[in-house]
């Protein structure tokens, strides 16, 4: 359940691209004989020809392939080039994932499960990057927001995240998941007749927006991956 949560959480974001830069018949009864009556004459027995059998055609049997234990498999194909609905600006490709591609991705990455219980109490986002060269390092910027106490149709920036990525070889994709310091629940409320501590809060409408992704050509000194996140108070 708290995946599926975590995924539902995810696709709530209103993620918006801003700019992406240089992304497996029982048998019947049979019925009981009757005896029947028997004469005492004695018929004479009927001659009969007999049958010669047909001989049955012979059937070769079919030799099996010999599989070779050093057969190499099929590689699969190759994933579709330019990406699909991907924005793209000068060679650049990114995308924010769907419910379905996300939980493919934390499948088939432990890593990323385990970033993803990170957003089980944090606001977090995520996008699909790609690019037609190589990107020796990935700038990822958003930022968080939130409705406006005052206006509820108007959003508030809560804080500004930045999040980089590795090498990334040309035509390959990348699944970056943004991950901010910024609590999704108020803590619960202790009740004063037992002292106990209450569940804590969902603040409603938290979102990772404002995405925008780059593409480094050069290296840097930096410790990839990360995420640096600044709250404005």
């Amino acid at each position: 359940m708290r995946l599926k949560f975590v995924i539902a959480s995810l696709l709530l974001t209103s993620l918006s691209l801003a700019s992406v830069h240089a992304a497996t018949p029982t048998p019947k009864a049979s019925a009981k004989p009757t005896a029947k009556p028997t004469s005492k004459a004695t018929a004479k027995p009927a001659t009969t020809k007999k049958a010669t059998p047909t001989k049955k055609p012979v059937v070769k049997k079919k030799k099996k392939p010999v599989i070779k234990k050093t057969a190499t498999p099929i590689p699969s194909p190759s994933p579709v080039w330019p990406p699909v609905k991907f924005t793209e600006n000068k060679g650049v490709y990114a995308k924010i994932p769907t419910g379905k591609e996300i939980l493919g991705l934390i499948s088939a990455k432990v890593g990323l499960a385990n970033d993803v219980q990170k957003c089980e109490k944090n606001a977090c986002g995520a996008v699909i990057v790609a690019a037609n060269y190589t990107c020796r390092w990935w700038e990822i910027k958003s930022t968080v927001l939130a409705p406006d106490a005052n206006d509820p149709k108007k959003r508030v920036v809560l804080g500004s995240l930045r999040t980089t990525y590795g090498l990334l070889s040309p035509k390959t994709y990348a699944n970056i998941l943004l991950i901010s310091d910024e609590p999704i629940y108020t803590p619960g409320v202790v009740d004063p007749a037992t002292g106990l501590i209450g569940d804590p809060i969902l603040r409603p409408g938290i979102t990772v927006g404002n995405i925008s992704a780059i593409c480094h050509k050069a290296d840097t000194d930096e410790k990839l991956p990360s995420n640096i996140y600044l709250p404005i108070r």
